[in-house]
Formats: C-alpha cells, structure tokens, sequence
C-alpha cells in the first residue's frame, strides 16, 4: 500500500523534492552557524545573522500562506526553492573570492528568509491538490517522514563535507541540493479541479485577516497555536546556537559532531512519527503539548550540564521523539479541526506560530552565550517548564466540575 505512494508521479516528485529542499535547509542552517562562529566567535552576531532571516519569514509567512492558496503552488515553490539556489550560490563565490563582509550574509540570510515565507506554505498546500481525501492521512505520514529525514541528513552532509571539504565546497554542494529540489518541483503538477477558487474575489489582506478570525475564533486552535509558540520560542535559539557553542567550548569544537548533535534531534523525532503512527487520533491536543513541554525543559536542563557528546546527544534525541510524536498528533488533530477551505491559511499560522518568536529566541540565546552557557539552557528549560505549569493549572480551571 505504501510503496504505491511512490509509484504516483507528482507525489514521487513532491516527496523527493521536499526531501532534497528541507535537507539543504538543514544544511544551510549548520553551514551558516559554523561559518558565523569560527569567523567572528560572537554569538551576538550569529544571533544578528539567524534573526535577520527569522524576521522577513515571520512577517511575510501569512502572505505565503495566501498566495498558496491563489497560485498555484507547485511553481510558488519551484521559484522560492531557485532564489534560494541562488542565494546560496553568491554566499559560495563570495566564499570562494575570500569576500566574506558580515553584512553581506546578513542581507543574504534575510532574502532567504523571505523566500521560506512563500517556499514552505506552498509545499505544504500542495498535498491536498495530488492525492485523493482518503489518502491524506498516509500521505501526510509519508511527507512527514521526509521532514525527519532532512533533518537527519541535513546536519549530517554538512557536519561531515565541512569537516572533510571546508566551508566554501559545503556551500557549493547545499546549492546543488537546492537547485535539484528546485527541478523536482517544477515537474509537480496538479489537477485544474483541485484549485481553491474561494480567495480570488478577496484582496491579500481581507485573506489573511479571515484566517487569522478562524483561528481567534476557535479556541481549542487558539490556545494550541500559543502553545507552539512558546516551545519554538524555548528551545529554537538554545537548540541552534547553544549547541554550537555547547560543541566549541565544552565538546571537542569539531563541525563533525555539531552535525551529528543537529541530527540526533531528526533522529528522534524519525522514531516520534513512528511512534504516533501507531496511536489513534486524538481528541484534544492541549494535554499532549503540554507534555511536550515538560519533556523539552527537563532536556534543555539537562543539556546545559552535558559534558560529553553521547550524552548531549542522547538527551537531543529523547527531545526529538517528544517532538517527532506530538508533531504528528498536532498536523492530524489541526487539519480535521479545519475547514478544507482554510487548510492552507492555517498551515502557514501553524508555521508563523512556530517561527514568529524566532528572532526572539535567537538573539536572546546569542546575548546569553556572551554571559553563561549553562545559564541559557537553564533559563530556558525554567521557562519551558513554567509554561507546562502556567498552562496546566489553566487546563485544570477550565475544566467543568462534577456535580
């Protein structure tokens, strides 16, 4: 049953292209941080760089999300997926003519923010349009699947071509990765039935303010978005740029091991998806975020104290599985809790509620690292776990007395 997914054309070509784009995604991300902390050992400004990225994807997620549902979004995503194949390529040559100018890969990492902004929403509403209803479900495992994947072989690729190539060969080879992704996409095509015809007498504003009303309105999906929120929030920032420092002042300060630390998150939420591959469908999803949270404070805790690798990455992949599970029951639970007419716009507030905080939590991280590394994962795991808290007690009020 499974491997018929593969034998449809545009699934084939969707899966293996996201696979490729959210692989050199993960690429990138390891490759810039490395190259912004070995060049300026700040992490004040590897914070500035990552938050120059964050706030364009965070302010234009929604406009993403709209516009995937008016355009096609096989060639939104076709286009996002080569400005960042270009991107990337003049970071390479810059790279290659000895031209490196901190606010030159500012400028480049907030152009490839905005092209995530229209890339990921497109992706994700590309599903509904190439496989039938009844087959989302499966499909949906097997998309998520390829996200664990990527983040899997991502960190990985560029621990190891960083280590065995240098800096300039690991760029060049994360512009090929996009520029096949790219290709892959392109030959996506969906069925003209399958437009969504409901946004075209809107204008962009009246579209996003309608999501954002359907949203607000319901408040199982309004307090769950929160909730998401507030975990990026926590652990995004400590995750990307406290383990790089974590791994250059404490763990032997090799690219190697800070790829394979990135992918032990990916691997455990591999074993997440599967988990939740085998439960039911849940009714509510506030219990299993909060859960969610507790898990990642402990971790966050615990990780400012790892001194050595296999134990940091253990307690990165118990993390994951906790993501990885609870990632899958969420996308499940928030697509049959909303109307097919909305599915696009809600994925992209489910990326925005993911990612708003970004710039947040990456220059916080980035600042703290300047005072005390223990205390970033500390503080973080503190906030991580008064939300749990704050969030549980809440539950508990709201919920109706027994006579």
């Amino acid at each position: 049953m499974y491997n018929s997914f593969l034998k449809h054309r545009n699934f084939r070509w969707l899966w293996v292209g996201q696979t490729l784009i959210f692989c050199a995604a993960q690429f990138w991300i390891v490759a810039l941080t490395w190259l912004i902390l070995q060049t300026t050992r700040s992490g004040i400004a590897l914070g500035t760089v990552l938050m120059a990225a964050a706030i364009p994807r965070g302010l234009f997620l929604l406009v993403g999300g709209v516009i995937s549902d008016r355009l096609p979004p096989n060639v939104i995503a076709a286009i996002s997926t080569i400005a960042n194949t270009i991107l990337v390529g003049v970071l390479t040559l810059l790279l290659l003519w000895n031209s490196f100018q901190l606010y030159t890969i500012i400028v480049i990492s907030g152009l490839f923010g905005i092209s995530e902004a229209f890339l990921y929403p497109a992706i994700l509403a590309l599903l509904p349009r190439i496989v039938r209803k009844s087959q989302l479900g499966q499909a949906n495992a097997w998309m998520q699947g390829s996200e664990q994947i990527s983040n899997v072989m991502g960190p990985a690729i560029a621990g190891l071509a960083i280590g065995a190539f240098g800096l300039t060969t690991a760029f060049g080879l994360d512009t090929a990765l996009f520029a096949i992704g790219a290709g892959c996409l392109y030959r996506v095509r969906i069925c003209s039935s399958k437009v969504i015809p409901s946004l075209k007498s809107h204008s962009l504003t009246e579209g996003i303010l309608e999501g954002l009303r359907y949203a607000w309105n319901h408040q199982a999906i309004r307090i769950s978005l929160l909730l998401i929120a507030m975990i990026n929030f926590a652990v995004l920032g400590p995750i990307v740029v406290g383990v790089a420092e974590l791994v250059t002042v404490r763990l032997g300060s090799n690219a190697t091991t800070f790829g394979y630390l990135q992918s032990a998150y990916g691997i455990g939420a591999l074993l997440g998806v599967w988990l939740a591959s085998q439960l039911h469908a849940i009714k509510q999803l506030k219990t299993p975020l909060l859960l969610l949270a507790g898990v990642l404070g402990v971790g966050l805790i615990a990780l400012g104290f790892a001194s050595q690798p296999w134990m940091a990455a253990l307690i990165i992949l118990l993390m994951g599985i906790g993501g990885g599970l609870v990632g899958v029951l969420a996308l499940t639970w928030l697509q049959q809790e909303t109307a097919i007419s909305m599915q696009g716009r809600m994925m992209s507030l489910v990326m925005f509620a993911a990612v708003a905080l970004d710039p947040f939590s990456q220059a916080i991280s980035g600042a703290l690292l300047d005072v005390n590394l223990t205390g970033l994962f500390v503080l973080a795991g503190s906030t991580m776990l008064g939300t749990a808290f704050v969030s549980f007690l809440a539950q508990t009020r709201d919920r109706p007395k027994s006579s």
